[in-house]
């Protein structure tokens, strides 16, 4: 399910219809998608598509029957003033009973805010695509004949594509294959001698290993002192990480004064990699990284993998580097593989929640749940993507990694989205 949350208002079904694309970050194909409204009716609050999938006879499935219950849960959820459905399909007869059914279907799950205060139907969100009404609580003619009908516009340049392109600087993506495209896999580095998929690869294994030596409870001890609790990846528990470069080993002895404890300097060491970690990857943002080459994207893998440094990186999505982190995030997300690819397609996830671009929040947690299965942020904020929790919301996430960019000394940018009351 994709979810987004973008007030704004329309003003009829035609205009409704066409800003859909907008409103979602794509174009939907083959979609149920609903529309609640705030206020008095008249603001858009939030729009949640799902795939709409139907038997042969044009029956919903049993899927299709519980992703409707559950969309229902939401508008519920958001007190919604009104609902409205759009159903983009090509496969039945229009002018048939099969839509009227599925919008009955829809209304009688919304029975708590009021039933469905209207459903259309279209094709496909094109220019010059006929649409027309299949229900509309306003009329006493709800299985008859048709009630209104009209034409699509341009997506591209609706009010709302043109509104939310002025805002956020996006342009509307054709289709949810392009969204895809835009993660696909791309080469590590230019060098032909790359070995840092190898170098990931071991890593993987590595952590898979120290997993299950928790799991049979082997080698408790030796690991307990890079345990960490602020995840839950598995059953297990999480296990970090972080790796010493041996210039912070050497550092830290010049530095040192005196006896320290095992468990304290462990820990010590520990922070000022990490801190050293988080100041590189912040640079990456701030001079805007352009080409990475072979070095940074191996320093950005082993930077991601650690537990700290990931949870700080999550506030920048609320800072005025939000955009420049998304790009960055983009490219590790595309050249990097394992769970360090699976944390920077999170952190760009995160980045498109908390800005209203829910589909592609959702490709981007898609793609970090492929690579790494379970991977626990993903799943947290898919979890909440798809219960239509909104960016308002989710943005507290970001306070935590204040805190946390905070324990390893290192000041973020101040906030420039703040969470709703």
């Amino acid at each position: 399910m994709t979810s987004d949350n973008f007030e704004t208002s329309v003003s009829g079904p035609a205009a409704l219809i066409t800003a859909i694309p907008a409103l979602l970050g794509f174009v939907p194909e083959r979609s149920l998608v609903l529309i609640t409204f705030e206020g008095n009716g008249d603001e858009i609050g939030t729009t949640m598509r799902h795939d709409l999938t139907l038997e042969p006879d044009g029956t919903p499935t049993e899927l299709m029957l519980s992703v409707i219950d559950h969309l229902a849960r939401v508008c519920e959820s958001y007190n919604a003033t009104r609902v409205v459905a759009v159903i983009i399909d090509d496969r039945m007869d229009p002018h048939g009973p099969v839509y009227r059914r599925l919008a009955a279907v829809i209304d009688r799950n919304l029975i708590a805010v009021g039933g469905l205060y209207g459903a259309f139907w279209t094709s496909a969100i094109t220019l010059d695509r006929p649409w027309i009404t299949l229900w509309d609580r306003r009329s006493e003619v709800n299985e008859s004949d048709r009630i209104a009908d009209g034409v699509v516009g341009d997506p591209t340049i609706s009010p709302v594509a043109i509104a939310r392109a002025v805002a956020g600087g996006r342009r509307v993506l054709m289709t949810r294959d392009e969204m895809v495209e835009n993660l696909s896999p791309l080469p590590h580095c230019a060098s032909p001698e790359c070995d840092a998929y190898e170098i990931s690869a071991i890593d993987d294994r590595d952590y898979a290993e120290l997993i299950q030596s928790k799991l049979n409870g082997a080698a408790a001890d030796e690991w307990s002192d890079i345990v960490d609790d602020d995840e839950s990846a598995s059953i297990a528990g999480p296990v970090d990480q972080t790796t010493i470069d041996p210039a912070v080993l050497q550092d830290y002895a010049c530095t040192g004064s005196g006896r320290v404890p095992l468990h304290l300097l462990v820990e010590q060491v520990r922070r000022i990699q990490e801190r050293s970690d988080l100041e590189f990857v912040l640079d990456l943002v701030v001079r805007g990284c352009g080409d990475l080459d072979c070095a940074d994207l191996q320093r950005l893998d082993k930077a991601l993998r650690e537990l700290y440094v990931r949870d700080a990186l999550v506030s920048l999505a609320v800072t005025d580097l939000w955009s420049d982190a998304e790009y960055l995030f983009t490219q590790a997300a595309r050249r990097l593989r394992g769970r360090g690819q699976a944390a920077a397609a999170t952190l760009l996830g995160f980045v498109h929640y908390v800005h209203g671009n829910g589909a592609m929040a959702g490709t981007a947690f898609d793609v970090a749940l492929e690579v790494s299965p379970g991977y626990s942020m993903a799943t947290l904020y898919n979890d909440a993507l798809t219960r239509g929790i909104p960016p308002g919301v989710i943005n507290r996430c970001a306070e935590t990694g204040y805190l946390v960019a905070r324990s390893l000394g290192v000041e973020l940018p101040p906030p420039i989205l703040r969470p709703a009351a």
